[in-house]
This record gives C-alpha cells, structure tokens and sequence, in this order.
C-alpha cells in the first residue's frame, strides 16, 4: 500500500504476520528528519515547482496537467533524471470529455516510451483519497492494456522499483 493512513484497518481484514512497515509506504513532500522506520518515497508535484537544475531531492514526479508532459519529458531528458517515477493519477480525468480521454491515453502512451528509453518508472494510480474513489483491479488492469502495457509486466516492474527506491529512515537521522 502506498499512501493510506487507515493500515490498521486494512490489518485487520487481512491476516497479516509481516510488520506494519514492511507494508506501508509513505508518500512525503520532503525528506523527512525523524521518522519511525517506514519506508517513503518523495513527491513531488508539476503544480508545485518548474523542473529545472536546480529540482530538490525527490522520488516520483506527479504530472497533472498532462498538456504540458512534452515539455516536462524534455526537461527531464536534459537534466539526465533516471530512476525516477512519473505519476499519473486516474481521478484526474474523471470530468474529461472523450476528445480529453483520448489525448490523455496518447501522453501516456507517450510518457511510457520515454520512461521506458530513460530508466524511469511510470505510476499510474487511481487517486482515491477515499475507499468510494477506488477502482477495480479489473479496470485498472484494462486501462494498462488500453496503454499498451502488459499487466503483469507493469505490476512486476512497479513492485521492484518501489523496492529498490523506497528507503527506511530510523528516527535519528
């Protein structure tokens, strides 16, 4: 899981023995200075700051205005950034028309390639910020093949990458 604040909850409903923080995945604004043992990965946002040479220390980049992914893969491909994620969030395109759905499925498709070429990780995610907001593994699994992306592929690629990115920081760091 990543991002989700209700793990006991979750707990609960599964019949886990592994610990809490083999689980969980923190998604942070910066790099935290005293934190328990969980893992975390740094998000930052297109909304939030221009990509530029001078970028903080971040994880995966969240690209919501996808009019402008030509331009953030550009700067991206000149500052070199390699083993990052680009996020894309499903909620986003919730309101679009079909001409807007149809744009967004060509980014995708797009920003794939490019993460693809340059050791990067593409991140697709609902959004949901509430367990209504969920979609279906079903759904997700046929909009991953819409974008030419083979399911198990992606899963795959997406839990090493996690692992491998995500660092535990102990309290006293």
């Amino acid at each position: 899981m990543i991002g989700t604040d209700n793990c006991h909850e979750y707990l609960g409903m599964k019949d886990q023995t592994s610990s809490i923080e083999d689980i969980i995945v923190l998604r942070l604004k910066s790099r935290p200075k005293n934190l328990p043992l969980f893992k975390s990965l740094i998000v930052l946002s297109d909304l939030e700051t221009r990509i530029n040479s001078k970028l903080p220390y971040f994880d995966i980049l969240y690209v919501k205005k996808l009019n402008n992914y030509k331009i953030i893969i550009k700067q991206l491909k000149k500052l070199n950034r390699r083993n990052i994620g680009i996020e894309i969030k499903i909620k986003d395109i919730r309101s679009y028309n079909s001409d807007e759905v149809g744009k967004w499925v060509k980014s995708i498709k797009e920003i794939n390639k490019f993460c693809k070429l340059n050791d990067n990780q593409l991140i697709i995610s609902s959004g949901a910020e509430t367990k209504y907001e969920t979609i279906s593994g079903n759904t997700f699994e046929s909009l991953l093949s819409i974008f030419d992306i083979e399911p198990l592929k992606y899963w795959r690629e997406l839990e090493e990458w996690i692992d491998i990115k995500s660092g535990v920081y102990s309290g006293a760091s």
